[in-house]
């Protein structure tokens, strides 16, 4: 992988397969924050911040792919994602019951991204 590239992840499965990621300490939305923080500074997204199905949503993990590079597109598309969760969430909660799983989809999400 791209040395540039900085993963923005909670996701603990991923420290066993990527040197690169900025750990956030939160759920979903955390990361969210964070990334939206880091475009704001400069960085380029490079894999969508949300997930691939509404399902996705209740995921409490989350990663997204960065590098340096300012990009109005990416400032639009953080914004209007951190928008958008919130309004989805609304009141619920992550669904922790299922964390496994959601680790490991949010890793093919991730794969998947850094590919394209």
């Amino acid at each position: 992988m791209d040395k540039d590239i900085t993963i923005v992840s909670n996701n603990p499965r991923l420290a066993d397969f990527y040197d690169n990621v900025l750990w956030v300490d939160g759920d979903y939305i955390d990361v969210l924050y964070k990334v939206r923080d880091m475009v704001h500074l400069g960085h380029t997204i490079i894999n969508h911040p949300l997930g691939a199905s509404i399902r996705m949503f209740y995921s409490p993990y989350r990663s997204i792919a960065i590098r340096k590079g300012d990009s109005d597109r990416s400032v639009n598309i953080i914004e209007d994602s951190v928008i958008s969760y919130l309004t989805i969430m609304g009141e619920r909660e992550p669904d922790y019951k299922n964390a496994r799983d959601y680790e490991f989809m949010d890793m093919e999400l991730l794969k998947e991204g850094l590919t394209q």
